[in-house]
């Protein structure tokens, strides 16, 4: 797999290429293997930390785990356009805005031994800014030349913290969208999450339920590009165990397969009402 700068990687977004590359410094992989108005992306599927930040940080690689939402990357994996990220949110999250993205306490507990340097900090935000530089390259490229196009954010969550026992296995966030244009397109969604089927257990899926998509990827794209839907969409971890991490043998594999076949056949719905087919 090459590695690319960013002028490098949105330069080939502009020529319209086809590549899979990763930014220099590591922090995501963008892959494009064909252009259409449809972009999977896994903004906490990463877990890598900067060497600078492992001796200062409270918390173990385990615990910072817990939060991370890993396999996330593996549902989406067989899609055209994938934006993968590989770096910990307990680096920059990606899904706060660039002022925000560095944490001081998260989840009710401290993260650093010492308070992170204007350096080190303004590092982890670079990282993040140039993260949205490449999300705005993609989705105005895609916009361009089919008028619009959708971003599924894929997420996971823990939910064995709640009290609640009938938390869905899918929630899909829309508090963002500002067009009721999109209604279509969201009903048509939540009712392919719905209709999944996948081993070890009964899938349920709900809008704005736990949670309603205020994450910095739907807010950036809603907020700059009226072409642009989002579909923020959280997994529980039914597929793992979320407090050992362990994956279910089982439901993982399942769901890693139906998942990308249910986005491949709502991408397929998507792109034949918008009459391209």
């Amino acid at each position: 797999m090459s590695i690319l700068s960013e002028q490098a990687m949105i330069e080939k977004i502009k020529q319209r290429e086809t590549f899979t590359a990763t930014m220099e410094g590591g922090g995501f992989t963008l892959n494009i293997e064909k252009y259409e108005p449809a972009m999977s992306a896994a903004i906490h599927d990463g877990g890598n930390f900067r060497s600078e930040l492992v001796d200062n940080c409270l918390l173990s690689q385990a615990e910072r785990y817990y939060e991370e939402d890993p396999f996330t990357g593996s549902f989406i994996a067989q899609q055209p356009i994938t934006l993968i990220a590989h770096d910990s949110r307990y680096e920059y999250d990606l899904n706060r805005n660039t002022d925000e993205c560095v944490y001081e306490t998260a989840w009710g507990r401290d993260i650093w031994k010492k308070p992170l340097s204007p350096e080190t900090i303004a590092i982890s935000k670079e990282k993040h800014a140039q993260f949205y530089r490449i999300v705005s390259a993609v989705v105005e490229a895609l916009a361009e030349d089919f008028g619009q196009c959708i971003v599924y954010d894929n997420h996971s969550y823990n939910y064995k913290r709640h009290e609640r026992q009938d938390l869905p296995v899918f929630n899909l966030g829309t508090s963002s969208v500002k067009s009721k244009s999109w209604r279509p397109v969201i009903n048509s969604w939540l009712e392919a999450l719905k209709n999944m089927t996948v081993d070890g257990i009964d899938i349920t899926a709900a809008e704005n339920d736990i949670f309603y998509g205020k994450g910095y990827l739907a807010g950036h794209c809603h907020g700059l590009y009226d072409n642009v839907l989002v579909l923020a969409t959280e997994v529980k971890k039914v597929f793992m165990d979320e407090l050992s991490g362990g994956p279910d043998k089982v439901v993982l594999p399942s769901m890693q397969k139906v998942y990308n076949e249910t986005v491949k056949e709502n991408t397929k719905n998507y792109i034949k009402n918008l009459g391209m087919t």
